[in-house]
């Protein structure tokens, strides 16, 4: 059974900035970026249970190749992304 993905306003703004931050470091890795949050998206889609609870309700993905997490909720047949944040990041900025 396939989920369906729904992203937080948040999300929006942090994917927006890693893919734009990228591209100016160097050009095509922005795009590089996108390939792997979109391979990890697929996987949520298809095992959304497969990555672990890192706060109550949140799972958290780490990003292939990229210092990334994707924090989401599952709930019914629904894969809520909460924020993509930079793993180096304080996990006081973690969503809750």
């Amino acid at each position: 059974m396939a989920y369906r993905l729904t992203f937080s306003g948040r999300a929006v703004k942090e994917i927006g900035e890693a893919y734009e931050w990228y591209e100016l470091q160097s050009p095509g890795l922005g795009y590089e970026f996108e390939l792997a949050f979109e391979l990890q998206l697929k996987r949520m889609e298809q095992v959304p249970l497969l990555y672990a609870e890192v706060l109550p309700g949140v799972r958290r993905a780490l990003l292939p190749r990229f210092p990334f997490g994707v924090f989401y909720t599952v709930r019914f047949d629904l894969v809520h992304v909460l924020a993509v944040i930079h793993n180096a990041r304080n996990p006081k900025r973690w969503p809750r």
